[in-house]
Parts: structure tokens; C-alpha cells; sequence
């Protein structure tokens, strides 16, 4: 079955990856997560916008149960 994978990837799957030291001090978000976060940030208050327009534009007209 694994015959047909090449030797490289054989020693990739079987191989088990060493442990690394995770605190405080070496572990941070990067530069990366905040460009995501503000972009998630600017398009949420597009959709909000966008929201409050089309929500202005609903026109609720009360039926009359006196009929």
C-alpha cells in the first residue's frame, strides 16, 4: 500500500515531530492574525452599514384587525 509513496513522504508520516517549549515568551499572534483581525473588523462595520440601510428602507404598514 505505501510501496507507492515516495521514501520522502514515508519518513514524513511515520516520523513524530519534537517537542517545542510553548510560553509566554515565545509564543505571540504575529503581524499576520492583526491584518486579519482589522479586515474582519472593517468588513463587519460594512455589513452593519449595509444592515442599517436596508433595514431603513422596510416599510411596515400595520394591517387593521377592526375589520
Amino acid at each position: 500500500m505505501f510501496s507507492a509513496l515516495p521514501a520522502v513522504l514515508i519518513k514524513f508520516a511515520t516520523s513524530t515531530p519534537a517537542p517545542i517549549d510553548l510560553n509566554a515568551e515565545n509564543v505571540d499572534p504575529g503581524p499576520i492574525v492583526g491584518y486579519v483581525f482589522g479586515a474582519l473588523t472593517i468588513a463587519l462595520i460594512i455589513l452593519l452599514f449595509s444592515l442599517n440601510r436596508h433595514v431603513k428602507r422596510i416599510n411596515f404598514k400595520e394591517e387593521d384587525d377592526a375589520n
